[in-house]
């Protein structure tokens, strides 16, 4: 076992409310900003759903992320997302720690799929903060314990496990589809049903 941060850097995110622009400024620097309803439960980023930020000054690289980052919410049910090339230059916000590993150590894949395995996130309940309801200390990731793994190995279950996210991120937007598709069909019927009954009324 290798304790996490061992084999990666880990930072909370940016305290949003210290940086956020007050009044009108010719010199105002527009970010994407991540938040808690973005992140759906699958490990997806919601785009439609990123909140614009404001700020008269440039964010700090630490608090901005990266091309496979690992964010994660402090909060449950403690989602861990993968940073893609879609999703880079993003404002993280202090509901979130950034996990960005030593990839001689540990594959960020492979680390994406660990943290959104249910034994991980049972692990992190039991640390839940008693102050704050359903939150986590960024130590509770720090001291996670990670079974030693070649990086062969990581990468076989990492590849395998983004495939499968592909797969079901189709399915899920094929179902929004057809969920789209039979309630307009359903539409179209009640309005022809309607016209039909009030002109046979007339």
């Amino acid at each position: 076992m290798v304790r996490l941060d061992e084999a990666a850097v880990i930072n909370t995110g940016l305290v949003t409310a210290r940086k956020q622009a007050r009044g009108v400024s010719d010199s105002i620097i527009q970010y994407r900003l991540l938040n808690l309803k973005a992140i759906n439960n699958k490990g997806f980023i919601e785009d439609f759903l990123l909140d614009d930020f404001e700020t008269i000054e440039e964010i700090k690289p630490v608090y901005i992320t990266q091309l496979r980052d690992i964010v994660v919410r402090l909060t449950f049910p403690f989602t861990a997302v993968l940073i893609d090339e879609m999703h880079t230059g993003l404002i993280i916000p202090s509901h979130f720690v950034v996990i960005r590993t030593d990839t001689k150590k540990i594959i960020p894949e492979y680390l994406f799929w660990l943290l959104n395995t249910e034994k991980v996130r049972q692990q992190l309940q039991q640390n839940v903060n008693s102050t704050m309801i359903g939150t986590v200390k960024p130590m509770s990731y720090a001291s996670l314990d990670i079974e030693k793994i070649t990086l062969e190995e990581q990468r076989k279950i990492a590849d395998i496990y983004l495939l499968s996210k592909k797969e079901l991120m189709l399915l899920d937007q094929l179902l929004r589809q057809k969920e789209l598709y039979y309630k307009i069909a359903i539409d179209k019927i009640q309005r022809e049903m309607r016209k039909k009954h009030e002109n046979s009324k007339e």
